[in-house]
């Protein structure tokens, strides 16, 4: 015969473990919207500095969006497993009979809710970083660090010789670039 406190231990310690995978996703997911925002942020106000590495930065949110979505499938493919196990417990100290599952109706509110905010945000962020890269390439359309810097009808010759006055931090940076490459 079998232990009936077992079981009651045994859906404590999985209640337990589904508040925590609950909090965990809460965490993934204030984590994931506050990185992607930073990281948008600073390309929608730094991205002209980025001359030859910018169209990667703007796939940086969707790499953050990405690694959040796997994560949160993971988290919630267990929750999901935790969930089954706690029916079927509920199921057992009930006698076979429909349990009203108030807990596991609240957890599918969350998931769902989760689920539609994730795909929101999957898409919001896609879209801001595919129009960034726009902007970007519009701007400079051409492969190079050198298509970008100089503007439009003027070689920036003067500029280029008021940096390599000697003595500037730009000169010893050139000279050095010279001698070594």
């Amino acid at each position: 015969m079998t232990d009936p406190l077992l079981p009651k231990e045994e859906y404590a310690a999985l209640h337990d473990e589904a508040a925590h995978c609950m909090t965990e996703l809460g965490a993934l997911e204030r984590g994931c919207v506050i990185g992607t925002a930073a990281v948008l942020a600073w390309l929608a106000t730094n991205a002209e500095s980025l001359v030859s590495f910018a169209g990667l930065a703007w796939a940086v949110p969707v790499a953050i969006v990405a690694y959040g979505s796997l994560r949160r499938w993971g988290i919630h493919r267990h929750l999901s497993a935790v969930g089954e196990r706690l029916r079927e417990l509920e199921a057992l100290r009930d006698g076979g009979e429909r349990a009203p599952r108030r807990l596991a109706l609240r957890w599918v509110r969350r998931a769902r809710a989760s689920a539609l905010a994730w795909l929101v945000f999957v898409g919001a962020t896609v879209v801001g970083s595919a129009l960034g890269y726009v902007q970007f390439r519009s701007e400079c359309p051409g492969p190079l660090a050198s298509a970008c810097s100089q503007e439009d009808g003027d070689d920036g010759a003067e500029e280029q010789e008021q940096r390599l006055k000697l003595g500037t931090p730009a000169a010893r940076v050139d000279r050095w670039a010279r001698a070594t490459f």
